[in-house]
């Protein structure tokens, strides 16, 4: 058999660049390469021809020896282009790119095969160092606590993880089929298309922000944000954003700001209460006392005026500083000069007063009370008092009656006007751009109050923190 392989096909395979072995059907060489011995790490000059492989390659797996069967009985051609695992007799792991293929006689029988061997060990092992990095790098990918995505220099996505989707809200295929732009707020786009072309030009490596990002429940949501650019060798760059949803922090953020405001808030109308009720005590303490030459008299007018403007305290405390309505403005500063039940009505429609307004009228009624008790209607025993008002909520027109009647008879105006009077005048005038108008009939003391009473502001929660230590004290 080995007489019908021909000299110049011996010669041919000696020279061939690769492992190359001719076998008859008892699998002895007829033919080999000498690349092929050195495959398989046998001495250059070692003669083959004629031996059977088996002998030679005792240990040969029966793996092998099951496809030489199956080339030789069955005429099929194998092979094996990715590398199959091979231990040699030293112990050495190669790896082998092979084929094997029957050969003919001229009658068409099955005379040998032949057995082609390359050793891929270098290319295997690098492509499986390769793939193991591939799977190490698809395991952190894929299990990243925070969002990743590959986007490439137009805005698509290359590729998202599942965190990534998860924080955005969009399913993967969505966001594979869309651009990177698609999620970010119109606000925040021209920032944010800036800072990828400073990347992508090289100028900067990586940058991190905050960002706000549309999700794919329609929601806002706030992202922190790095991006870095990736160039790979004779590849397009590419950019790797990696997130995280802090949503919640900045909710929190600017839940603390929103109560950074309502403590300034808290402390300038502190100031200004502060500073408008020190005025109003000194106001009523310089008149009081300029006009009263006896200090006992002297203090207990200043100290009944005090106990009015206190009561209309209480009541803008418990509105928190809101404001008041006039309706109770009147019952809590005429409460302690109706000593009898029905001495003193009051009737009107709601209004309801900014604070300014309602220490104005609390004082108002303080004073004309303190006059009724000292020589009008409540004077004796039989007077009474009756205050009733109008209010258009349209203009915000106050039109206010105090009428005395069956009290002792007024023998006609003052001769000099009072403190009270003129404090009426000028609270009126100042805070609710009003006027009184005395009317001293001989039944008793009819006073015409005309007011324009501003627009109340909104509730104040801090303050209402205040009403609520005050109501404690």
């Amino acid at each position: 058999m080995i007489d019908t392989v021909s000299p110049s096909l011996t010669t041919a395979l000696k020279h061939a660049p690769m492992g190359i072995a001719i076998f008859d059907r008892s699998m002895r060489y007829l033919a080999h390469s000498a690349q092929y011995l050195t495959d398989q790490g046998l001495p250059a000059d070692m003669p083959l021809l004629g031996r059977v492989h088996y002998e030679v390659f005792h240990e040969i797996p029966q793996f092998w020896r099951d496809l030489h069967a199956r080339v030789l009985n069955e005429g099929v051609e194998l092979r094996e282009d990715a590398g199959d695992r091979y231990v040699d007799r030293n112990g050495r792991v190669e790896w082998i790119r092979w084929s094997m293929a029957p050969w003919r006689t001229e009658d068409g029988a099955i005379g040998g095969l032949v057995l082609y061997t390359e050793v891929a060990t270098a290319a295997v092992e690098a492509r499986l160092r390769l793939e193991a990095a591939e799977a190490r790098y698809k395991a952190l990918f894929d299990q990243a606590a925070m969002g990743v995505a590959r986007i490439s220099p137009t805005g698509a996505f290359l590729e998202v993880n599942d965190r990534f989707c998860a924080i955005t809200r969009h399913e993967r295929a969505h966001l594979l089929a869309g651009n990177a732009a698609e999620l970010i707020e119109p606000d925040d786009l021209a920032g944010a298309q800036g800072q990828a072309r400073a990347l992508l030009s090289g100028r900067i490596d990586t940058y991190a922000a905050e960002r706000r990002l549309r999700a794919g429940d329609g929601a806002s949501l706030w992202i922190r944000l790095n991006v870095s650019r990736v160039q790979p060798r004779g590849q397009a760059p590419y950019l790797v954003a990696i997130i995280a949803d802090i949503t919640a922090r900045k909710a929190v953020e600017a839940e603390q700001e929103r109560h950074q405001g309502q403590l300034r808030l808290l402390i300038n109308e502190l100031n200004h209460r502060v500073k408008n009720t020190l005025a109003t005590v000194q106001s009523m303490a310089a008149q009081t006392l300029r006009n009263e030459p006896d200090p006992v008299t002297a203090f207990e007018k200043f100290e009944l005026r005090l106990l009015g403007l206190s009561l209309a305290h209480d009541v803008l405390t418990r509105e928190s500083w809101h404001g008041a309505d006039l309706r109770e403005v009147a019952q809590r500063a005429l409460a302690p000069f109706t000593a009898a039940a029905g001495r003193v009505s009051v009737a009107g429609p709601p209004c309801f007063l900014p604070p300014g307004g309602a220490l104005t009228m609390s004082l108002v009624f303080h004073e004309l009370a303190t006059n009724a008790l000292k020589y009008g209607a409540l004077s004796n025993l039989d007077g009474s008092v009756a205050v009733d008002w109008t209010f258009d909520p349209a203009d915000r027109a106050l039109s206010l009656t105090w009428t005395e009647t069956g009290g002792p008879r007024v023998e006609g105006s003052p001769t000099r006007r009072g403190f009270g009077s003129r404090l009426i005048e000028r609270s009126l005038r100042g805070e609710l751009r009003g006027q009184a108008r005395m009317d001293w009939r001989e039944e008793g003391l009819v006073c015409r109050l005309e007011a324009q009473a501003p627009l109340p502001t909104p509730p104040s929660p801090e303050l209402g923190v205040v009403a609520s230590l005050d109501e404690r004290r």
